[in-house]
Order: structure tokens, then C-alpha cells, then sequence
């Protein structure tokens, strides 16, 4: 899919805190990764989250269909409406007992 290379904290004063357990070996290769990249390790950590949380919020504002899916959808969209009489009969009778979230 899309590949996210970098990964800008948000800036300011950091007060949260964190703590993880993991295995030697998995703390091991961070910490060598972290060093190969010139990082300390709390901050390699925090920019490898921070990339796969950016990924993820991608992801799911994200919809991807095949073409011919897409095709219908559009065509869907576009037409023109029908009305349906019950349904319109309900609208008229809620107006004024729903409330934007706004």
C-alpha cells in the first residue's frame, strides 16, 4: 500500500509515559537498530509507534474498491432519488427530536 517514512512527534513538552515488557532479544535488536540509526532508544521506539499509528489512521480513512465496485458506487450516488413515502411519512414526524452532534 502506501509506505509512511517518517514520523514528526508532536511537539512540546512530553509528559506521558510508557512502560513495555519485552524479550532480551527483541530489546537487543532495538537497541541496535536505534544505534545504527543515530537514536536514542526511547526515541527510536517512539518514532517506529508513532509511524505505525500513522499507518493504521491511514488505513482506516481509507476504502479501497475494485474498479467495477467503484463503478456501481458512483452510478448509485449520482442517480437521482426516489421517495419512498413511509420513510418520508417518519422523517416529517422526527424533525425537531434528533439533534446534530455538532
Amino acid at each position: 500500500m502506501f509506505a509512511i517514512t517518517s514520523a514528526t512527534p508532536t511537539p512540546g513538552k512530553m509528559e506521558a509515559r510508557k512502560e513495555l515488557r519485552m524479550h532480551r532479544t527483541d530489546e537487543e535488536r532495538i537497541r541496535a537498530a536505534a544505534a545504527a540509526t543515530g537514536l536514542q532508544e526511547a526515541d527510536f521506539i517512539r518514532q517506529a509507534a508513532l509511524l505505525r499509528a500513522q499507518e493504521v489512521e491511514q488505513r482506516v480513512s481509507l476504502s479501497i474498491l475494485p474498479v467495477e465496485a467503484f463503478d456501481a458506487f458512483k452510478a448509485a450516488v449520482e442517480a437521482p432519488g426516489k421517495v419512498v413515502p413511509g420513510l418520508a411519512r417518519a422523517a416529517n414526524a422526527s424533525k425537531g427530536l434528533l439533534k446534530d452532534a455538532g
